[in-house]
């Protein structure tokens, strides 16, 4: 009787172990192969005039600094992060805790932003909102496409300077926050990419950020 349960174990163990192995395989390659698409999508259609990568963890995404050749946004950041596809065991408490994966973008400007503002998807930061000057911000809830969102802002104007960035480049199924930050003079964006259509995006928000952006606070300057 104790052989028996023993050996039920061993085959157990030893089909567990065999499942890790295969998942860790195809987790690894589907991973890699995300990370190649977005590299050759951001390099396609970026203007760059330099390039660095850092990866992260061989197989959980990298983070890239692209100076561009661009007048008015000197240097975009970007740092991708995928689920742990090749975990088997850890694969499916990412998708109870709605983990999914996630694309930071900071554009450097060379213009100034004197404002903060901020659109965040709602109930995405369940440990509250890590924004410095939040207490100095209005709130008011917005709805866009359907999503539910919550804007801080000093300015209303600010809001829909954001609200037609999202319209003209990001799906609001797929934005988790966006912001102009006047402290470190970046605009950031939290999105959760799509390895077809995300390097095009990114490529709108270069161009169309000053053209949103750049106008009213250049008259700023001058004040």
């Amino acid at each position: 009787m104790i052989g028996n349960v023993q050996s039920s174990i061993i085959i157990i163990i030893v089909v567990l172990a065999g499942i890790a192995v295969l998942q860790f395989q195809k987790g690894r390659k589907i991973n890699v192969a995300l990370m190649k698409t977005f590299i050759r999508g951001f390099e396609e259609k970026l203007k760059l005039s330099d390039k660095t990568y850092v990866y992260l963890g061989g197989y959980l995404g990298f983070k890239a600094e692209y100076d561009l050749e661009n007048k008015l946004s000197k240097r975009i950041e970007i740092t991708l992060t995928l689920i742990p596809r090749q975990s088997v065991f850890y694969l499916p408490i990412t998708f109870l805790i709605k983990k999914t994966d996630r694309l930071y973008v900071v554009i450097r400007p060379n213009f100034k932003i004197h404002t903060d503002a901020h659109i965040v998807k709602k109930h995405f930061y369940w440990l509250g909102l890590d924004i410095d000057e939040e207490a100095e911000l209005e709130k008011k809830d917005l709805t866009l496409k359907g999503k539910e969102f919550l804007t801080l802002y000093r300015r209303k104007s600010d809001v829909d300077k954001l609200k037609e960035l999202v319209n003209k480049c990001i799906p609001s199924e797929r934005l988790f926050h966006i912001a102009l930050v006047n402290k470190t003079n970046v605009f950031y964006c939290l999105m959760r990419p799509d390895p077809l259509k995300t390097p095009e995006e990114i490529r709108k928000l270069v161009e169309y950020l000053p053209r949103v952006i750049y106008e009213k606070e250049k008259l700023r300057d001058f004040q």
